[in-house]
């Protein structure tokens, strides 16, 4: 892969900066266009990383529906699309009428109806180890924090990002521990 160079200076490009660190220059015009402000210093991140490069501030938030990583400045999630503006009180709201549904509709628990639910039960049970027996393999992707070899979610961080509760920017991410990397999965 050919590093970039600053199309001003010429300086190499660290693969951290949005600006040459030299002549200030934005290193292409891709990269300024993605780039994240710092909610905290203002400082222009790549797309991608999860701490600001000057700050170490958080400039991701976790969704409170799926938990998907996000860009700060982005109107909602880039996993499940559900907008961050109001998304702590519509989940909040969700869940009520859920409990609403359930209460409405208690289960009976009768003889009959255990009678039935276990008929659906084996029906089902035998339809998905029908479905296992033929041995087909999907691949549905993978995240980058699982560890298949022990079919565990390994979490590199002792803090996560902020939670995106109606997050209007400027509030302060910062924290002692410092991370980095990618939010979109890959290396």
């Amino acid at each position: 892969m050919a590093t970039l160079h600053c199309p001003s200076c010429g300086a190499p490009d660290d693969g951290e900066l949005v600006h040459c660190r030299f002549c200030k220059a934005a290193l292409s015009k891709e990269i300024a266009d993605t780039a994240i402000p710092c909610p905290h210093c203002r400082v222009a991140n790549r797309w991608g990383k999860q701490r600001c490069v000057a700050c170490r501030s958080w400039i991701i938030v976790s969704c409170v529906f799926c938990g998907g990583l996000s860009p700060h400045n982005q109107p909602a999630c880039l996993s499940c699309r559900e907008p961050f503006a109001g998304a702590a009180q519509r989940k909040r709201d969700r869940e009520i009428a859920a409990q609403q549904q359930q209460a409405a509709f208690p289960q009976h628990g009768g003889f009959v109806d255990n009678m039935g639910a276990a008929f659906v039960g084996a029906a089902a049970g035998y339809v998905v180890a029908d479905a296992f027996s033929h041995h087909h393999h999907h691949d549905y992707g993978h995240h980058p924090g699982w560890d298949t070899s022990s079919d565990t979610y390994v979490d590199n961080y002792t803090e996560g990002p902020p939670v995106a509760e109606d997050f209007g920017g400027g509030g302060d991410f910062g924290g002692d521990d410092f991370g980095g990397g990618d939010f979109g999965g890959g290396d």
